[in-house]
């Protein structure tokens, strides 16, 4: 085994039934727990697999549960944004509350990663359910729910043209002061300034928040800074380029290090290889 391989893992299959659907999840279980579990959301490429692999090490290293779920296709044809034609909220507090009831040791608070779409969806459900989660990590969204009073819903939570906005703009004002005070970690490739037919635009968006993944990854962080301040909270706020990465998952674990950045460092004391 290699030197940096503390300790072996097993990996769980879960479904979870929800009011709100069916979700399939993969669980990887460090021989010893030592750190809070991490949630792990996949973007519309819907690479859960990938991603169980990609983490699977960190896990290990670090003592750390992972929970990769999987928003299938044909169960799951919109997962990014809670809404009415799609509640992915609460398939995801589920899988939470049942990973919790039958591991106790994990907790009831999970810290949580997505990457492109998955971290659409990450930070929009820590604004709605800040109580359930520890850091924030989200790796280049597409675009992202800002927490200005000023920007019309979706893009920030002032009143718009959607219909279903009114409670959606509640439930996340109600919440905003909590989720302000979650420590924020945003990472997005140097090179991730294409705009793909995946990137959403328009003026309004693009004037809002910028024309890029990676433009916009900056605009998120002063925004979220700057609406800590003007509510004397304390913002705990990172932005990390990672050098030389596009808009790729895996270029950004196996070069950029993301999937380290997010699990941290191993536990003090925690470090012996097996043989």
């Amino acid at each position: 085994m290699s030197a940096e391989t503390f300790q072996r893992s097993t990996i769980e299959r879960l479904r979870v039934a929800s009011s709100a659907g069916t979700l399939h999840a993969r669980v990887i279980r460090p021989l010893l727990i030592r750190r809070r579990p991490l949630l792990v959301l996949h973007g519309i490429s819907r690479n859960a697999r990938e991603l169980t692999q990609l983490f699977r090490k960190e896990a290990e290293r670090t003592g750390r549960p992972v929970i990769v779920p999987h928003f299938k296709q044909k169960d799951w044809p919109h997962f990014q944004r809670p809404s009415a034609a799609a509640r992915p909220d609460q398939a995801i507090l589920e899988l939470l509350n049942v990973i919790a009831a039958t591991h106790p040791e994990y907790g009831r608070n999970f810290d949580v990663f997505g990457h492109s779409g998955g971290a659409q969806l990450a930070h929009r459900l820590a604004m709605l359910y800040p109580q359930r989660f520890g850091t924030v990590s989200l790796a280049a969204a597409g675009w992202y729910c800002l927490p200005d009073e000023s920007m019309p819903y979706p893009y920030g939570l002032a009143p718009g043209e959607m219909k279903d906005a009114v409670d959606w703009i509640r439930r996340k004002r109600a919440g905003l002061d909590a989720y302000l005070r979650l420590p924020l970690r945003i990472y997005v490739g140097d090179e991730d300034i294409e705009r793909d037919e995946a990137l959403r635009t328009g003026a309004a968006l693009d004037a809002g928040q910028g024309r890029t993944r990676r433009d916009r990854a900056h605009a998120y962080a002063r925004a979220v800074r700057g609406a800590a301040e003007r509510r004397g909270i304390a913002p705990d706020v990172t932005m990390t380029e990672l050098p030389g990465c596009h808009h790729d998952v895996e270029q950004s674990i196996t070069e950029g290090g993301l999937a380290r950045l997010v699990t941290g460092p191993a536990p003090v004391g925690f470090g012996r290889t097996l043989s």
